[in-house]
């Protein structure tokens, strides 16, 4: 073989070569195989449409509830108790105060977190202003005159 012939063959080579690289960069079932790029995740079409589908649905419960919510009238009063704690008071008894006061809805349950706490004997003669936005521990905080647990 002469050099004409070597590089007309190289030449229909490299076309071919060309040809080849063009028809596969253009096939799109060469990229699917290709894995994601980092940080991404493949969905099927079907499941994308499901994802869109319920995305719609819970921005509609929310608009639903909003429009509810701003429909209902604002409960949030807070009430404020001046307590006067006697001497011989028990525990109980200042928490049907409370409770009577709407403070706190349930004087048992006043009465059994002092006594997990053993604050039951440690509660305090005086007056006390309590508002029902304080919660069960602040409460007996205020009126054992223990300090605020360290969380």
């Amino acid at each position: 073989m002469d050099r004409r012939v070597t590089r007309q063959v190289a030449s229909v080579l490299l076309v071919i070569a060309v040809i080849l690289f063009g028809i596969k960069s253009l096939d799109p079932k060469s990229e699917a195989a290709a894995p994601p790029k980092e940080g991404y995740v493949e969905v099927k079409q079907e499941d994308y449409s499901r994802l869109e589908q319920d995305a719609k649905e819970w921005k509609q419960k929310y608009e639903d509830l909003k429009k509810e919510k701003a429909a209902k009238p604002d409960n949030s009063v807070v009430k404020v108790m001046h307590l006067n704690i006697n001497d011989g008071m028990t525990s109980k008894e200042v928490g049907r105060q409370m409770e009577k006061a709407e403070i706190i809805e349930d004087a048992n349950e006043f009465n059994d977190y002092l006594a997990k706490k053993k604050w039951q004997q440690s509660i305090q003669i005086g007056d006390y202003e309590l508002t029902s936005e304080m919660g069960l521990q602040e409460i007996a905080e205020t009126i054992t005159g223990n300090l605020p647990e360290k969380e």
